[in-house]
């Protein structure tokens, strides 16, 4: 199974090769069957969110930065998958190792909307806030100005 680690990969490609990465190996392997369905699950609820993420900072021009350790733990998980894929049947002690980081994983996703993009979204929502008074305040003296040219 491929890993794709390019460096400039963004959010959007790091949480599609995740995505491609456990959606085929957990119709291969039953060994970690409940963690992947978890995860798969997860991954299949945010994907429309992260794909708009994805499109907004690059309209907005978003620094990369916000979102670079999320994108790290992505990859991170993409190469465990593999790691998965590769195990051998007898090799149990991995088993139970591999499914408390597939976990962990999931974990990590869901906290990362919890937690992250909470923050973000005050962040986001105080710069509209402080673009919209600005806007008011511009308009204000617009109006002041088209007042006093009326009363002229």
């Amino acid at each position: 199974m491929a890993v794709n680690l390019s460096a400039g990969a963004g959010l959007g490609t790091a949480f599609d090769s995740l995505f491609r990465a456990v959606l085929g190996i957990s119709q291969k392997l039953t060994t970690f069957s409940s963690s992947l369905n978890s995860l798969k699950s997860t991954l299949a609820s945010v994907k429309p969110i992260v794909d708009d993420i994805e499109k907004l900072n690059m309209a907005l021009d978003r620094p990369q930065q916000e979102t670079e350790l999320f994108i790290h733990r992505l990859r991170e998980g993409e190469k465990l998958v593999a790691k998965c894929s590769t195990m051998k049947s007898w090799e149990l002690h991995k088993k139970y190792s591999y499914s408390k980081k597939i976990s962990d994983l999931e974990n990590s996703v869901i906290g990362f909307f919890e937690v992250d993009v909470q923050a973000l979204l005050v962040r986001d929502t105080k710069q509209v806030l402080v673009g919209v008074h600005d806007m008011d305040k511009k308009v204000d003296k617009v109006l002041a100005i088209l007042k006093n040219t009326a009363a002229v």
